[in-house]
């Protein structure tokens, strides 16, 4: 049960499938997705993974416009004069083993280079890892000797991914490779006769990688994975078996349920939110989680628990409103494909997914969706579920008081301009953000980096912890010196830290910038959306007057004549040596 019907067509259908639903999708386009363009550039003939690419896009909410070069131009093409790229495109490079021929120091050096040159045109590189040969002459030992081919990729492999963190996107096709198995992701016959090295059937492999991947770029993985409780976590129905009855943890059955609870418990330790809606009886469910023998998962790793007797889609909106997300950040798991079906009738942004009879393929039939793909990784994404831990306990120790819960936090808040450590998080933020985001517009880590780099304009994030946890970069804050006038152009928080007032000290750091420029106005718009009405009149409580208002947004201004914007008194700034 899914939105978009690509969505049902996993890469281990193989190819014939694969190009036959793209030649359908062709005649008669899919749904909308985000807009991007996408280059292929590699050394190697692309022509049949070309075909599919927007197909997978499809698959992952993406609309993308293919731009394919001859194989073999990569340097041609990146370090032509005029280049043929926009900036905030997307390039993927592409090679083979067969282009590790010298050292591991001169391959890296080589891609790494174009990487440099990419940056220059102001695109986004997607590099791909190179898979190992299916046969080396080392044999067995081939993994153990420097002198293989494939001691040699890995090695490669190994460096292109610690250099591509925070600058590039890399995807590991030595992984992808295993998945497949290497004697069936080749084919030599292919690679002689055309220069296509792969095998048909690992194309939709690499396609899906490649999108999955730009469309977590662009903000569109998911964020919260809800599932049910009886037939999804464990065997059984918990009213009419009793906790002793459910099966987890023992036994075949038990053991796959085991499993997959612990494929769950890794999704959180990499930043994806786990919550319940489960039709149960609330106490019996949270004894059955704290208590049942074989559970693997407890209370602390789930956001919101909701155990009652209404509709799926009741509970699922109770979960959005607790934790501040949108319902489009959420996976929807049920065993059920009425409940599925009448979750996404409600809620048709929610993406569901209908688990299969054998909970042993539960696991897989959930990694397999393209809205898990992590993209790139910042350390606030490892550091979340213990952020909306600590954001629970906030809220069991609050008072009536909002002045004395405020004070009581501790807050401490760190502005700083966006350099090389902040970008990768900065950009994610803005990818993502949609409740606190007062324009909601898509800056890519080219854009926002360009931006940075320029004295014109403002370019911040906020680090925020307080006495629970230390939440990490929360917080951006973009703004552009035009002519006496600094405007905002992007201001946006973390739903974890809504209602903190750190949004002051964001904006009161942005007028005393402004002030030091010599612009005697702050001027911020407000474009509204489906889901940030939260924040339709933060311009105003900050003493914004209107200076237009039509369906399409407002603008406001603020006057400096009379000093900068007061910081929340609840909120105390850390000195930074190169702060704002």
């Amino acid at each position: 049960m899914t939105i978009n019907v690509a969505v049902e067509l996993s890469p281990a259908d193989g190819f014939v499938a694969w190009t036959q639903r793209a030649k359908a999708l062709a005649r008669e386009p899919g749904v909308p997705g985000i807009e991007v363009r996408l280059a292929l550039l590699a050394t190697y003939t692309i022509d049949f993974l070309a075909e599919l690419l927007p197909l997978a896009g499809s698959r992952a909410g993406l609309t993308p416009e293919m731009l394919v070069f001859p194989f073999g131009q990569v340097e041609q093409v990146l370090l032509a004069p005029e280049s043929p790229f926009r900036e905030g495109d997307y390039v993927v490079l592409a090679g083979t083993h067969h282009d590790v021929t010298g050292t591991v120091e001169e391959t890296v050096e080589r891609w790494v280079g174009l990487w440099d040159a990419a940056a220059r045109s102001g695109v986004r590189v997607v590099q791909l890892g190179f898979a190992p040969p299916a046969v080396d002459a080392f044999g067995a030992a081939a993994w153990r000797a420097p002198q293989s081919l494939s001691y040699r990729v890995r090695e490669v492999n190994a460096r292109l991914a610690e250099q591509a963190a925070g600058r590039v996107l890399f995807i590991d096709v030595e992984q992808l490779a295993a998945q497949v198995g290497l004697a069936h992701w080749e084919d030599p016959r292919s690679w002689y006769r055309v220069r296509q090295p792969y095998a048909a059937d690992s194309l939709p492999w690499l396609a899906a990688a490649i999108a999955d991947t730009v469309a977590a770029d662009r903000g569109r993985s998911a964020r919260c994975v809800v599932v049910d409780l009886d037939g999804t976590l464990w065997g059984g129905i918990l009213g009419d078996d009793g906790i002793d009855g459910i099966r987890v943890g023992t036994g075949a059955e038990g053991e796959a349920f085991a499993d997959f609870q612990r494929y769950l418990r890794a999704l959180t330790e990499r930043g994806v939110l786990l919550a319940v809606a489960s039709k149960n009886d609330r106490d019996l469910a949270l004894r059955a989680i704290a208590e049942a023998p074989g559970m693997v998962l407890g209370v602390d790793d789930f956001t919101h628990i909701v155990a009652d007797w209404r509709p799926k889609s009741e509970q699922l909106q109770e979960i959005s409103d607790k934790i501040r997300l949108g319902l489009g950040s959420m996976v929807f798991v049920d065993d059920n494909p009425a409940e599925c079906a009448q979750v996404v009738a409600v809620h048709p942004e929610v993406r569901a997914l209908c688990l299969p009879a054998s909970p042993a393929k539960f696991a897989g039939e959930l990694a397999g969706l393209p809205w898990l793909h992590p993209g790139a990784l910042s350390n606030e994404d490892f550091t979340r579920q213990a952020s909306y831990q600590a954001l629970a306990a906030a809220e069991r120790t609050a008072s009536d008081n909002l002045d004395e819960f405020l004070a009581g936090l501790e807050m401490v808040a760190v502005i700083e301009p966006i350099n090389s450590a902040s970008l990768d998080r900065a950009a994610q933020l803005i990818a993502k953000t949609n409740q606190f985001n007062l324009t909601t517009r898509r800056h890519t880590q080219t854009q926002v980096k360009r931006m940075a780099e320029d004295p014109r304009w403002f370019a911040a994030t906020l680090r925020l912890r307080d006495r629970f946890a230390d939440h990490g970069i929360v917080g951006v804050l973009l703004a552009e010196e035009l002519d006496g006038t600094v405007e905002i152009d992007t201001l946006l928080l973390s739903c974890r830290v809504i209602g903190r007032n750190a949004e002051n000290n964001l904006l009161a750091a942005a007028a005393e910038w402004a002030l030091a420029q010599g612009s005697s106005r702050l001027v911020g718009r407000y474009v509204p959306t489906v889901r940030n009405a939260l924040v339709r009149e933060l311009y105003p409580e900050h003493g914004f007057s209107v200076e237009a208002e039509n369906d399409q947004g407002s603008v406001f201004g603020y006057d400096l004549s009379g000093g900068a914007l007061t910081r929340s008194p609840h909120v105390r700034e850390a000195q930074m040596q190169h702060g704002y």
